[in-house]
């Protein structure tokens, strides 16, 4: 009885620390969907609407990039408010150059924390690692996220170096 009793205590002990160390405590969540390519099944896909421009788009459900992909963030002031300067890390910034080289034409719809809050008109190739992201948030909300990603970003690399 008394083995059972510490192997449910050890467990319980290695999951609460697993829960803890992957978990996203901080809430923040940077998403990148491509628009819908209609050569996919209908389940693969949402209907979004971006307000900040009064467009409803068909979307991919698996983001191209995500708040993991970020090595830092920069906040910039624009006549149109507040913006996001992205640098990618390597994968990230492979999976976007492959996205904006494949779909031109068609929209990126960036998400945060669920809300979309951009689409971006894929006109270039975007291989340089760095997005700027002018969208439709506050500038409270742009600090939040910033200091959330270079807070995940700082994590991931202390995880490795």
């Amino acid at each position: 009885m008394q083995t059972y009793k510490t192997f449910f205590a050890f467990a319980a002990c290695v999951l609460l620390a697993g829960c803890s160390m992957f978990g996203n405590k901080e809430g923040i969540t940077l998403r990148f969907h491509e628009e819908y390519d209609t050569t996919l099944p209908n389940k693969l896909s949402r209907q979004v609407f971006v307000p900040k421009v009064g467009l409803t788009i068909q979307v991919d459900r698996f983001p191209i990039v995500s708040e993991r992909d970020i090595l830092d963030a920069e906040l910039m002031q624009t006549a149109g408010g507040p913006a996001i300067m992205l640098k990618l890390e390597l994968n990230g910034m492979w999976r976007l150059d492959e996205v904006t080289t494949r779909s031109r034409g068609r929209y990126l719809v960036i998400f945060l924390n669920g809300r979309p809050v951009a689409a971006w008109l894929m006109e270039k190739r975007l291989n340089t690692g760095q997005f700027f992201l002018e969208g439709d948030f506050t500038e409270e909300e742009a600090k939040k996220a910033i200091e959330s990603f270079k807070r995940q970003s700082k994590k991931r690399n202390s995880l490795w170096y």
